[in-house]
């Protein structure tokens, strides 16, 4: 039975080698590369001969890819969170490529953590805030682009996160993630028939820019302090002792490990359903998540004391 099973995995991981090739062919779009994974995934493929479209929110990071990359590379803003701007996308794109061509591929990076507080500190503003980018905005993006890539039976990749696998702390972001989750699963199902591979992607704690230390802090306390004095009085040890775990925990600093799932995703010509970058993700969040609900709130209670 070993043997069997150390047989299968070995041709699963030849497959996953096997590449498309002609990437100087095949166009890619990728959401939220002013930093972070989604601007180290343009500088990649960009080095692999793809012509990239990076939607960039600010003008800071449409400058730096566009000194940054070759001529292959089509920096322009988007926000995720307008109708408008990925229609105007959409349009951009419509432009720029050839005749009776497809989009190959849609990594739908772009997202935001608004606050890590616990739920009764959280508002409602808080909530749409977050669904409004990390879900609403992906899948917005999903179905403008879709018939694009259907020319091509492309990729879509998405960005969630082991928050998405996993409730626990960070609700306004983790039910973000978890529409995600469903979102991808309903879509991958449907587009079976399509040629269309759909994968998602579930990291664990990477230090990025929307996920600094100092920004989580900020988000904390100030939900703790717009709180009344009986509902503070609840959580006051509560946010000490996350203070004190912050600065002490930290996430990996190797964007590769995600922006390499990205890669894959695209090039080869078996991509995985999901992919868990971060040993974090990988080896503790992922499993718990598998495991019984009373033996998984067993174990996150001692980690939420």
């Amino acid at each position: 039975m070993c043997k069997q099973w150390t047989e299968k995995h070995h041709d699963t991981r030849t497959l996953s080698r096997l590449k498309v090739g002609g990437y100087h062919n095949r166009h890619v779009l990728v959401t939220g590369c002013d930093s972070g994974f989604g601007q180290r995934t343009v500088i990649k493929l960009d080095n692999l001969g793809f012509k990239v479209f990076a939607g960039c929110l600010t003008e800071d990071g449409k400058k730096y890819l566009s000194q940054n990359c070759s001529k292959s590379v089509v920096p322009f803003l988007l926000d995720v969170r307008s109708n408008e701007s990925i229609q105007s996308a959409l349009d951009l794109v419509k432009q720029h490529l050839p005749e009776n061509t497809g989009l190959w591929g849609l990594v739908n990076n772009a997202g935001i953590l608004v606050t890590m507080a616990p739920t009764e500190l959280c508002t409602k503003s808080e909530y749409l805030t977050s669904m409004d980018v990390n879900l609403f905005g992906l899948i917005e993006m999903t179905r403008s682009f879709l018939p694009l890539i259907r020319k091509c039976q492309g990729r879509i990749i998405n960005t969630s996160s082991w928050a998405g696998r996993l409730a626990c702390l960070a609700p306004v972001y983790v039910l973000s993630k978890y529409g995600v989750e469903a979102y991808s699963d309903i879509l991958r199902r449907e587009m079976y028939t399509t040629g269309i591979k759909v994968s998602i992607v579930e990291p664990g704690g990477f230090t990025t820019p929307i996920s600094s230390g100092e920004k989580i802090l900020e988000s904390v306390q100030k939900a703790y302090d717009q709180a009344s004095e009986d509902i503070q009085s609840v959580y006051k040890v509560f946010v000490e002792n996350f203070f004190k775990r912050i600065l002490v925990v930290q996430g990996s600093s190797n964007l590769d490990l995600v922006v390499d799932t990205y890669i894959h995703g695209l090039t080869s010509r078996f991509p995985r359903t999901r992919y868990t970058p971060g040993n974090d993700s990988k080896f503790l969040y992922i499993p718990i998540s598998y495991l019984p609900t009373c033996l998984a709130d067993w174990i996150l209670k001692y980690n939420l004391k």
